[in-house]
């Protein structure tokens, strides 16, 4: 009994740090296509992406806001969340995919049957 305890405890934990490994990946900051510059970090078991800064005067009252939430690892190196838009608040279900270099970002948002795809490069 010991030892099923033992056993089912560290495949736990070893997912745990897989998971969080994962998250890893994706951490840092990133800019967008719209030159926004987004940053993503752990919040809880999650990651969260907000707006730290941009390059059009007219988005800057968009910075500090979360534009990515509940965002988790589906597979390596491949992540899905919500996403926001900053100027509407509407919510889309995101999917981002990081490249074999880690330098960047595909994402890929649902509308309906439609989609739209941009890609995020890497800034730090």
């Amino acid at each position: 009994m010991k030892k099923q305890t033992f056993f089912i405890a560290l495949i736990l934990s070893l997912f745990s740090l897989s998971s969080r490994a994962q998250q890893t990946v994706i951490s840092g900051k990133w800019q967008t296509p719209n030159k926004d510059f987004i940053e993503f970090y752990s919040e809880g078991s999650a990651m969260i992406g907000k707006q730290v800064g941009t390059e059009a005067e007219n988005d800057k009252k968009y910075n500090n806001k979360i534009v990515v939430k509940e965002l988790k690892s589906v597979e390596t190196k491949v992540f899905e969340g919500t996403v926001v838009d900053p100027k509407t608040d509407k919510t889309y279900h995101g999917r981002f995919t990081i490249n074999e270099s880690g330098a960047q970002l595909e994402l890929k948002i649902k509308l309906g049957f439609l989609s739209h795809n941009e890609v995020w490069k890497r800034v730090n």
